[in-house]
């Protein structure tokens, strides 16, 4: 077993700012989330047929469906099926996601890791 650094030791020392910039990032990783969740964007598929919306944390916020023949209701029906579906969709995989790296982190919580 090797002995403890001193408070004066160059070892203590190089742990310390190590500490900080640990710190630092970590600080930096939360801004960077935070930001995130405020993020929407946005896809479009089949010449403006369908519109989508997603969150920075991953959440479908918007769908929707411009087909001609489509009664605005049973587009309206559609378009909350499908965002239902991939709400679902995605809460499975942030789930897959959680439990395949946490065992491979021994599911200690690394912030922006598993979602």
């Amino acid at each position: 077993m090797s002995p403890k650094p001193s408070k004066n030791s160059p070892a203590a020392g190089e742990l310390s700012g190590l500490l900080r910039k640990a710190e630092e990032l970590q600080r930096e990783l939360e801004k960077a989330q935070a930001e995130l969740r405020n993020e929407v964007v946005r896809g479009e598929g089949g010449g403006g047929k369908a519109r989508l919306e997603i969150a920075g944390d991953g959440s479908p916020q918007r769908v929707e469906i411009r087909v001609p023949g489509l009664s605005p209701e049973q587009a309206r029906e559609v378009e909350e099926a499908l965002q239902s579906a991939l709400r679902q969709a995605l809460e499975r995989l942030f789930q897959l996601r959680r439990d395949r790296l946490g065992r491979v982190t021994g599911n200690i919580q690394l912030p922006g890791l598993y979602h």
